[in-house]
Parts: structure tokens; sequence; C-alpha cells
């Protein structure tokens, strides 16, 4: 690696708890150009206390090159943590690390961990993508990961919510706090943490529609139907506020809920209703069924889930009942 790249790369990892992803990939772009007509060399008379060519420095910046690719926190926690696995049990550097090694760590959750099959091959995925970038960013000379072969994993129809068990979720709703989620699950069609993300600031009550930025930083308008602008109208009278998170975390107005604070509060609620196998994700799939059943076109449910492409959409989609062969020939075939 040259040593502009490697002053570069120290920089941004500096940075990154400091700047967000368009200012970081602003940076570094200009760190790039203004760096260009300079010649850099190590000094051989500094002691060297961070070696940038070791396999520490190598994992830091591929965090690093993540959160620059504008991927999600937890998209990234969750790939981070799958290295980590993998690294405590090869116990030896990447470098040495070879194709058998990959193939037996996932036998080994598969035969013994007894893994999903959807899972192992997450798993396969995260560490085949990290050894990948290592070899295009010369840290190693050969990627372990090219030949380790991919898993089979069995394609099941993932459902919605039925009209039924949406309305005694709504039952059990015995909070506003609790109603206004629900309902603005359902209405916009938000990944968890962006409902989180949903700002006061940002919601326009007039034309009931809502600017969220979702995954990749991409920024797309949502909207809140009547029953979602009564919840909202009606929890604003216990917390009024103006600024700051539509739903407010444990401290009230400022503050956000978290993702996971949801998701006990989604269990809660159908635990009541006795509703099976209920969690916030399946809010986005029950509202983009909804979406298409009534008329909406699959390209417009695409851009409503704020997807880039339609093959994406077409998993949320619980196709029970409907013609979605008709609508996908009209975008895809």
């Amino acid at each position: 690696m040259e040593a502009k790249e490697i002053v570069i790369n120290r920089v941004i990892q500096n940075m990154q708890d400091v700047l967000d992803v368009q200012q970081l990939n602003k940076l570094k772009l200009i760190l790039t150009i203004s760096l260009a007509k300079f010649l850099i060399e190590e000094s051989k008379n500094e002691v060297v206390i961070y070696d940038e060519s070791s396999d520490l420095a190598a994992y830091k910046q591929y965090f690093v090159s993540m959160k620059l690719r504008g991927l999600a926190q937890g998209t990234i926690e969750l790939a981070m943590r799958t290295i980590d696995k993998f690294n405590r049990w090869a116990k030896k550097p990447y470098s040495d690390v070879t194709t058998q090694d990959i193939r037996l760590y996932i036998a080994q959750r598969d035969m013994v961990d007894h893994l999903s099959s959807a899972t192992l091959d997450r798993e396969r995925g995260a560490i085949c993508r990290f050894f990948k970038w290592l070899f295009e960013e010369e840290y190693i000379s050969r990627d372990p990961g090219r030949r380790v072969e991919k898993i089979k994993v069995e394609k099941r129809l993932k459902k919605a919510f039925t009209p039924v068990e949406i309305e005694l979720m709504r039952n059990a709703c015995i909070k506003p706090k609790q109603r206004v989620t629900l309902e603005l699950l359902l209405s916009t069609g938000c990944r968890v943490t962006e409902l989180t993300q949903l700002m006061m600031e940002n919601y326009d009550q007039v034309h009931g529609s809502i600017t969220v930025i979702g995954k990749g930083d991409k920024e797309r308008v949502v909207f809140v139907n009547a029953r979602s602008k009564v919840a909202i109208d009606n929890y604003l009278l216990l917390k009024p506020h103006e600024q700051g998170p539509i739903i407010c975390g444990l401290k009230g107005p400022g503050t956000a809920m978290s993702a996971n604070g949801i998701q006990k509060m989604i269990k809660e609620i159908a635990g009541r209703a006795r509703v099976a196998k209920a969690h916030p994700h399946k809010f986005r799939r029950t509202s983009a069924t909804l979406a298409l059943k009534r008329g909406m076109s699959l390209n417009d449910v695409r851009r409503f889930l704020g997807h880039t492409s339609v093959d994406t959409t077409l998993q949320y989609i619980d196709t029970t009942g409907s013609d979605l062969k008709l609508e996908h020939e009209k975008y895809v075939a």
C-alpha cells in the first residue's frame, strides 16, 4: 500500500466518529486530490508504534470502508461480529488463512452450532467479502474466499399479517405510544431503524408525509395515512414536542427509541393479541403487500420501500392469492 494511501486511511479512521458518511467521503476526495502532487515517504528514524500493514489496521480500515459505502450501522455491526467469530476460531494471520479454513468454519457452524442455511450463507458471505476486500486492497496476496461454495438457501414464502391479526394488535395497544408505533410501521413501511429516526421537523402534517434517510444514506418520502395521523396527534397530546424523533425514547422529547425497544414493544403487543411470529419487519412486508393488492404498481411499491431493484421488492410481497406474475412481467420480464 502506498504511503499516501496509508496517510489518507489513517486520517479517515481518526475522523469517522466526528464526521458523517458524506463528510468522510468528501474528506477522502479532498485528501486524495491535495496529496496527488506530493511525494510522501515514511521516516526511517521514527519509532513505529502502529503498523499500517498489520491485521489490526486492515480490520479497522474494512470497518471504515463499509461506513464510507453508506451501509446501515446494523449491517456493519453484524458483519464485524461474524468476522470476529471467524478470527477467534482461526487464530492465525489473515495472510495464512486458506480456503479450507473457511470451509471448515462453515462446516462447524452447520454441524455443531446447527445454524440455518440462510444464516450459514450470510456468514459465508460476510467472511468471503472481507477476504476479497483484503486481497483487492493488497493486504494479502491471494483471496481464500474466492473458491468457497455458496450455500443453497431454501426459499420459503414469507407471510404478511392478515387483516384480522392487524385488528387484533390494534385492539391490544394499551398506550398511545404503542398505537402510534404500530400505525406508523404499517403506514410508512419503514425499517425499524428508520422509524426511530422519523423527525417532527421532517413531518409535513398538511400533506401527511415524512422525509426519511434509508439504507445507503438515500432519502425518500414516506406517507402517513388517516389512522397514523390520528395516532400521532393523540400521542403528541401526551408528549407535546415540535423537534426531534416523533416517537420519544424513555427520557422523553428529544430522545429516540432504540430498535430493540420497538422490537420488544411489538412482541408485547402481539403477545396480548395472541398473534404469532410478530416483529417490526413483518409490518414492512405487510405494508408492501397491502399496497400492491390495493392497486399500487410493483415499481411504485419498490420506490415506497426504498429499494433499488424490483427483485428485492419481490422478496417482501406475500403472493398468496394474488397474480403477482403479471405485475412482475411489466417491470422485470
